[in-house]
């Protein structure tokens, strides 16, 4: 079980989308918690709390893209399998078929046509799916912008109530301006800079202290700056639209901001007095069937207003300096959410491994001055062994990175997927070259001498410092095409192989099948008896010049025989290339769809990268 749940809190961190609602989701529970727990304390330190969290959940993606990312190890199992994103394909069957029964399943009949939705991650439709969101759930917040714009506008100014304004606050540092308008039910606050308390046309026969309450109760929303939060925390709600708990969020703190300018009026009232006339507002309210969409007080939060008013044991008051705490909270849960990543470590099935692996008795390095050229380094040229040496001939650092953590990573030959591409590896590994000859304790065996002890010898005379870092990256999905496969059936003559597990195929199979591979200039032609899908998707990944894994999606079994011409991405000046004035083949994506019926699309997955944290050159000796 915590195998299983390290490894979908890895993939979804390797997925920006999913890490982000990850984030917000932690953020806006711990802010409704606190909310919570502070339920007998002030209106306006519960008010604080959730727009520090409305604050964090807009920063998030702000600070996620310009931090630099902090990644946290969790021990995954090692695993021969690429995880993916659930449901990046969906299987859609002809007219007047049955799918089948699991999804995923591979079709009953050849040819049965896999279509998109067809290899479109999952990563990939949720991104597109919440950008959608936002642009309608932004539509609401545009009109009340508009609607208030029309308000100021249109609203009369009313010289009376600004003078009572102006004498309630008479110190206020920013002027606020009272306007009347038939548009409104009940009185509102809008504007920053310029900020404006709107009134219903009938204030004007108000009595005196019921226009000094409705005005004490305004004029602390614009000391709040109470309108600035709430269009910010309905901004947020737009970006997080689909999240039911930032709504809640949203509702609490709007109920927060009105408890806590009602607190403000029973400093010149009694509470009795001042829920007579919330009462009558919820009357007038009633009547009226819509309210501008930006407004702050709701009709419906009108008797959680009249309770806590008249619950003497509430405590009251403004926030002081616990809004600066807040505050300070919020930025420091930004700084320390923004840039967390979760990245697979994974570890040895067999839990003594690292303790029995040999040592080296002696390990001479040299640095090569006249290098030969080795078109083919990193398939096996320049490396050679015996029972009690082993020798890397004039090869890159780099090379040998990626054969002792990729290749040869678990003591055995194992081609993976795509290699896992290095990062932040400094120039010099990939331009000089070393010759390494070394001999170990007894006899491993090449795959340990060039896996986890080649490991050890870096590590040690070059100082790496590496680590595995699973995030989203490039892959691509290969499928049967629309007009159904064109794969060949294998005629037999050799004996097909796995190249997926082709260390442990290989040394028991007899007259292994053979690959035929040519080129003229850009073309190439491949001709391969006796391979399954499986093996064929990590062939052309490595032979088809893809910088991501093809992965088998087609759902089709047994043997083949795939025959393939395709446009190369090698150009003159490369290692191997032989000019030809053949016309060119199509390019590896049609080439495919025409001549095999496999259609290959990009796509987003998570992928494992090396990252190198530290690389020194040698100590020649």
């Amino acid at each position: 079980m915590m195998r299983i749940l390290s490894e979908i809190v890895v993939t979804l961190s390797a997925s920006a989308v999913m890490s982000l609602m990850i984030k917000g989701t932690a953020v806006v529970a711990f802010g409704l918690v606190i909310a919570w727990l502070a339920r007998r304390g002030r209106a306006a330190v519960r008010h604080a709390l959730l727009a520090s969290a409305f604050g964090v959940l807009l920063a998030l993606p702000v600070v996620s893209l310009i931090a630099p990312p902090v990644t946290i190890s969790v021990p995954v199992a090692a695993s021969d399998s690429v995880i993916l994103p659930l449901f990046d394909f969906i299987l859609l069957p002809p007219l007047g078929q049955s799918a089948p029964a699991r999804l995923g399943a591979a079709p009953a009949q050849q040819g049965w046509p896999l279509r998109s939705l067809a290899a479109t991650p999952l990563s990939t439709m949720v991104l597109y799916g919440w950008f959608v969101g936002i642009a309608l759930f932004a539509i609401p917040v545009i009109r009340g912008l508009l609607q208030v714009r029309s308000l100021r506008r249109f609203g009369l100014p009313w010289r009376h109530g600004q003078a009572v304004a102006e004498r309630l606050a008479p110190r206020a540092r920013r002027g606020v301006e009272v306007l009347l308008s038939e548009s409104v039910s009940g009185p509102m606050t809008c504007g920053v800079l310029r900020p404006v308390v709107i009134l219903p046309e009938d204030a004007q026969s108000w009595d005196g202290k019921d226009l000094e309450r409705a005005l004490v109760h305004e004029l602390e929303h614009v000391r709040r700056y109470d309108w600035a939060i709430h269009c910010l925390a309905r901004v947020a709600c737009a970006a997080y639209w689909f999240h039911p708990l930032v709504w809640a969020a949203w509702r609490q703190l709007t109920l927060e901001a009105e408890r806590s300018c009602d607190d403000a009026v029973l400093g010149i009232s009694e509470a009795t007095a001042y829920a007579d006339q919330l009462l009558g507002l919820a009357r007038r309210r009633s009547a009226v069937t819509r309210s501008p969409a930006l407004a702050m007080a709701n009709r419906s939060d009108l008797a959680a207003r009249i309770g806590a008013l008249l619950d003497r044991r509430q405590s009251r008051g403004p926030v002081g300096a616990l809004l600066v705490v807040a505050c300070a909270v919020a930025i420091a849960i930004v700084l320390a959410m923004s840039p967390l990543r979760m990245v697979a470590a994974p570890r040895s099935s067999t839990p003594g491994a690292v303790q029995s692996i040999p040592k080296w008795d002696a390990v001479s390095i040299r640095r090569c001055t006249n290098a030969p050229v080795a078109p083919a380094e990193g398939r096996g040229a320049g490396v050679s062994q015996s029972p009690d040496r082993q020798i890397w001939n004039c090869v890159h650092v780099s090379t040998l990175i990626n054969q002792a953590y990729s290749i040869f990573a678990g003591g055995q030959s194992k081609l993976p997927p795509y290699p896992a591409p290095i990062e932040r590896l400094p120039s010099w590994a990939d331009s000089e070259r070393y010759t390494i000859e070394a001999k170990p304790q007894g006899n491993p065996g090449a795959g340990l001498m060039r896996g986890p002890m080649l490991q050890a010898l870096l590590e040690d005379r070059f100082a790496l410092k590496i680590r595995r870092e699973t995030r989203e990256g490039r892959v691509y999905l290969m499928t049967v095409a629309k007009g159904g496969s064109k794969l060949l059936p294998f005629q037999g003559g050799c004996t097909p192989f796995d190249l997926v597990h082709i260390a442990e195929s290989m040394p028991t199979i007899q007259n292994p099948c053979r690959e035929s591979h040519q080129t003229k200039g850009p073309n190439v032609t491949i001709d391969i008896p006796g391979l399954d899908v499986d093996s064929f998707a990590l062939y052309i990944t490595r032979q088809g010049g893809f910088d991501g894994p093809v992965l088998n999606k087609t759902g089709l079994t047994g043997i083949f025989h795939f025959h393939l011409e395709f446009l190369s991405n090698s150009k003159p000046g490369d290692p191997g290339y032989t000019a030809a004035d053949d016309p060119p083949f199509p390019s590896i994506f049609t080439a495919m769809q025409q001549q095999l019926g496999l259609k290959v699309e990009a796509g987003k997955g998570p992928r494992e990268f090396l990252m190198v944290d530290h690389l020194e050159k040698p100590s020649e000796n």
